[in-house]
C-alpha cells in the first residue's frame, strides 16, 4: 500500500527535515519522497490533518497486559491494539502475570501472541526467579529471547539480589529496573502521607519510603559500576537524588508515571478510586518537581504504567479496590496537555530517550529510510472513541478536556490507523 502523509511537520532531531513541513509517500513501508508537493494520485491512501506531525516511533516502557492468567481483563493481542491507537511502535510488558516470566520460554511466548500486531512487544523478564525476591533468574537466556529488562515490577529489591544482578548483567548489558518503595514503609498505605491520609483517615505513604529505597539503590549502582533504571519516581527529593547521582557519572536512568505527572494528592479525597495509584499522588510540589525534572532530562521518560481493570477491582469501597488503571491511549493527550511540553520536547521523551534508554537504533524519517512513525496531531481533540467503554470509565482523566490525537502508526510495513 502506498501512503500519503499531506504536509506532515517532522519531528525528528536526526532528519535533515526536522521542523519542516513536508508531503511524505510511504511505499510497502519505506518513505519514498520528502517533498513540498507530491500529487495525491501517487497514494492509496491520504493521510492529513489541520496540523499534521510525524515522529519517529514512540515507546512505552511500563504496561501490563494481564497475559497469561488474568486474560479476562487484557490479552497481548487486545494490549498491543491499545498501545497501537495510543500511538506507540513498542510497548515493554511487564512480567508479572500469572504465571510470571521468569524464564525464555515465557519471553517466546509474547512474541507467538504478537505475530500480527504493528505494535511491537518488548516483553520484560522477571529480576528472580517466581518473582519471590531470592535467585536470580536466567536472564541471560531471557536477553536471548528478546527481553529489554528484568525487573521484579512493584516487589521491593533486596540490596543482596541487586548487587548480584548488576554485577552479573554486566556481562551481556542487560538492563535491570526496580521499583522504588520500601516495603515496610509502604505496607497497606493506601494515599499519600500528609493532608490526603489526615484528611481520608486513610494511612498514608511518606515520601520518605521512596528516597531511603532511592538511596540505597544508588549506593549499590556505585559500588557495583553497573547501570539500573529507577521506576515510578514520584517525590521532589527523589528527583533530586537522581539529579546528583547523574552529575555525580553514575550510570542511571530514571521514569515517572503519567498520573503522578498529572494529578496532586488532593484527587482522592473524594475516595475516587481511579485515582487510587502506586506511588500514591504526591503534593503539588512533588508534581512541579517532576515535570521540571522530565524538561531537564533528569528524568529520562514518562511511562502509561498502564495496568486494565474490571469491575470486581474498582467499583469497591477505596481501600479495597485495585490501585490499576488503563493509561496506553491516554498518556500523549495527557502528556500534551501539560504546560510547556510542546511538540519537539514531547517526542524527546516518548521516543528518543527510551530509544536511548534501551539501545534501539531509531529509523531516521528521511528519502529511502524505513517508516518506523507515529503520525499524530497535538492541536486537534483528543478522540475518545478509541477507548473501550470500561477503560473510559475507569480512566481518571476528563477525557472531554483531554487536547492531542493520534491518528495512527506504521511499523515495519504495518499501518494502523484510528
Amino acid at each position: 500500500m502506498n501512503v500519503l502523509l499531506k504536509q506532515a511537520k517532522i519531528i525528528d532531531k536526526s532528519s535533515s527535515h526536522h521542523n519542516s513541513k513536508k508531503d511524505i509517500l510511504i511505499e510497502n513501508g519505506i518513505i519514498t519522497a520528502i517533498n513540498d508537493q507530491i500529487d495525491v494520485n501517487q497514494a492509496d491512501k491520504v493521510i492529513s490533518s489541520k496540523n499534521l506531525h510525524v515522529s519517529q516511533g514512540w515507546i512505552d516502557l511500563k504496561a501490563h497486559f494481564c497475559d497469561p492468567g488474568r486474560e479476562y481483563i487484557e490479552t497481548i493481542e487486545t494490549g498491543l491494539n491499545k498501545a497501537a491507537s495510543g500511538g506507540f511502535t513498542k510497548v515493554a510488558i511487564l512480567p508479572s502475570t500469572k504465571p510470571v516470566m521468569d524464564q525464555n520460554g515465557s519471553i517466546d511466548s509474547v512474541f507467538r501472541k504478537a505475530q500480527h500486531s504493528a505494535t511491537l512487544p518488548l516483553p520484560m523478564g522477571c529480576l528472580t526467579k517466581g518473582m519471590k525476591g531470592d535467585e536470580l533468574a536466567e536472564l541471560f537466556d531471557m536477553r536471548n529471547s528478546g527481553a529489554v529488562m528484568f525487573t521484579d515490577d512493584r516487589i521491593s529489591t533486596s540490596s543482596g539480589v541487586l548487587n548480584n544482578a548488576l554485577m552479573y548483567a554486566q556481562n551481556f548489558n542487560g538492563q535491570i529496573t526496580v521499583s522504588v518503595g520500601n516495603a515496610s514503609l509502604y505496607k497497606n498505605a493506601q494515599v499519600n502521607e500528609g493532608v490526603a491520609s489526615l484528611k481520608t483517615g486513610l494511612k498514608g505513604e511518606p515520601s520518605i519510603s521512596e528516597v531511603i529505597e532511592i538511596e540505597r539503590h544508588l549506593r549499590i549502582l556505585e559500588h557495583t559500576n553497573g547501570r539500573l533504571h529507577l521506576s515510578g519516581i514520584s517525590t521532589e527529593e527523589g528527583a533530586r537524588l537522581i539529579a546528583a547521582a547523574k552529575k555525580k557519572g553514575l550510570n542511571v536512568t530514571a521514569e515517572t508515571h503519567i498520573m503522578n505527572l498529572c494529578f496532586e494528592d488532593e484527587k482522592v479525597l473524594d475516595f475516587d478510586t481511579n485515582f487510587k495509584t502506586i506511588p500514591p499522588l504526591r503534593k503539588k510540589s512533588d508534581v512541579q518537581a517532576l515535570i521540571n525534572a522530565l524538561k531537564e532530562g533528569v528524568i529520562d521518560c514518562v511511562v502509561s504504567n498502564h495496568r486494565p481493570t474490571n469491575e470486581d477491582e474498582k467499583d469497591v469501597d477505596f481501600e479495597t479496590a485495585s490501585s490499576d488503571t488503563p493509561q496506553l491511549q491516554t498518556l500523549f493527550p495527557a502528556l500534551n496537555s501539560i504546560s510547556k511540553i510542546d511538540a519537539e520536547l514531547l517526542v524527546t521523551i516518548l521516543a528518543e530517550r527510551p530509544a536511548k534508554l534501551l539501545k534501539i537504533k531509531h529509523n531516521v524519517i528521511e528519502d529511502k529510510g524505513l517508516a518506523n512513525i507515529t503520525i499524530f496531531d497535538p492541536t486537534e481533540k483528543f478522540d475518545a472513541l478509541v477507548l473501550s467503554s470500561k477503560d473510559k470509565k475507569y480512566s481518571p482523566f476528563n477525557i472531554d478536556s483531554l487536547q492531542g490525537k493520534v491518528l495512527g502508526i506504521m511499523n515495519n510495513g504495518n499501518l494502523k490507523l484510528n
